[in-house]
């Protein structure tokens, strides 16, 4: 598809004002449907002007492209009020009435500039790079959005969630699990063995957290082992729900005394689930016979690899280079010879390579 007529791009040339390159604005418009997408998931009415079709004022966010290469070249969305706003708005600014304090006209910018902070807001939590549109352009409305990111609550989700969940599956193979009727695959000094440095990893992680971030990460492991716990109330039933999974989060959180000041520190949530997540699984995957048995080991390791696999089955591939990136920066820091050799490997054993290749 040719977005810029040949003759209309040879003219902005010529007059000072070049339009970017096929292949950029092909990506800008790939990106705007994205972020359309997005709103939309939010619930907000938002649709794509599309290139060449006459300017509308449908309510909602408007997302366009602004194809003049240029620091505000790229992706916009501006806010359009309903019909009855907008048309009263526009009749106090005829120039025979223009009356800049008039209320009609402060109530409908004050709206406007809600909704592109709202859009800004959801457009940021969903992993795009956003800014105020006037501060590349003093006459451009509402937010540029200049690209994605990664969208660091659904990696620390996903990461949360193999930490919590690997602890459960190797505690649930040894005394008192769920295997009530067959004699335990772990013993109690194999499930300290297996769980005890990724919980170690968490702990002196969250050591060099702000208090903002140990308390999010703490909401974090309390909202997925009560959703843990519930579906196990929902598969085995009340009385056989293993209930110490609720106590896992104090578990692996600091208490109160136990904290400390983590000024200057650059350590971040995901970091920390990363390496708990690279612990708890090259324990699983480095252990002997003697401490588990190779079924179990093998279940547990592919349930929980499979289950990361299945949440970025649809994730953008910003998420996934993100996550490759962390488990390669744990690999790294990895310290015991015994585990560094699997962590190295990691992403490329399971699957997990970028942009989905």
């Amino acid at each position: 598809m040719t977005y810029i007529d040949p003759r209309k791009r040879s003219n902005a040339e010529q007059s000072g004002s070049p339009h970017a390159p096929e292949e950029v604005i092909a990506e800008w418009h790939s990106l705007a449907k994205a972020v359309c997408r997005e709103l939309q998931l939010a619930g907000l009415p938002a649709h794509v002007q599309h290139p060449g079709t006459p300017t509308t004022r449908q309510a909602g966010a408007c997302v366009h492209v602004d194809t003049v290469d240029g620091p505000a070249a790229g992706v916009h969305v501006s806010w359009n009020a309903g019909e009855s706003l907008t048309e009263a708005v526009f009749a106090f600014m005829r120039p025979d009435r223009l009356d800049l304090p008039e209320p009609t006209i402060a109530h409908g910018t004050r709206i406007v500039s809600l909704m592109d902070g709202t859009i800004r807001s959801v457009l940021t939590l969903a992993g795009f790079r956003t800014r105020d549109a006037a501060e590349l352009n003093d006459l451009a409305p509402g937010t540029h959005v200049a690209g994605r990111q990664p969208r660091q609550w659904f990696i620390e989700h996903v990461l949360a969630e193999g930490v919590v969940g690997l602890i459960t599956a190797v505690r649930s193979c040894g005394p008192g699990g769920d295997h009530t009727d067959e004699p335990p695959g772990i013993s109690a000094e194999g499930v300290t063995r297996l769980t005890g440095r990724g919980i170690r990893v968490v702990r002196d992680g969250l050591r060099h957290l702000t208090d903002d971030d140990r308390q999010e990460l703490t909401r974090l492991f309390r909202r997925l082992a009560g959703a843990m716990y519930g579906q196990a109330m929902a598969h085995a039933g009340f009385w056989k729900a293993d209930r110490s999974l609720l106590e896992l989060p104090d578990e692996l959180c600091l208490s109160a005394q136990e904290r400390s000041a983590a000024s200057g520190t650059s350590t971040t949530r995901s970091q920390v689930l990363a390496a708990a997540y690279m612990a708890l699984l090259g324990s699983v995957e480095s252990a002997d016979a003697d401490t588990v048995d190779e079924d179990d080991a093998v279940k547990i390791h592919q349930t929980w690899t499979a289950t990361l696999l299945r949440r970025l089955d649809l994730a953008p591939d910003e998420d996934r280079r993100e996550l490759i990136r962390l488990f390669r920066e744990a690999a790294g820091k990895e310290t015991e010879p015994a585990h560094k050799a699997f962590a190295a490997g990691f992403p490329e054993a399971i699957g997990l390579v970028e942009d989905g290749g």
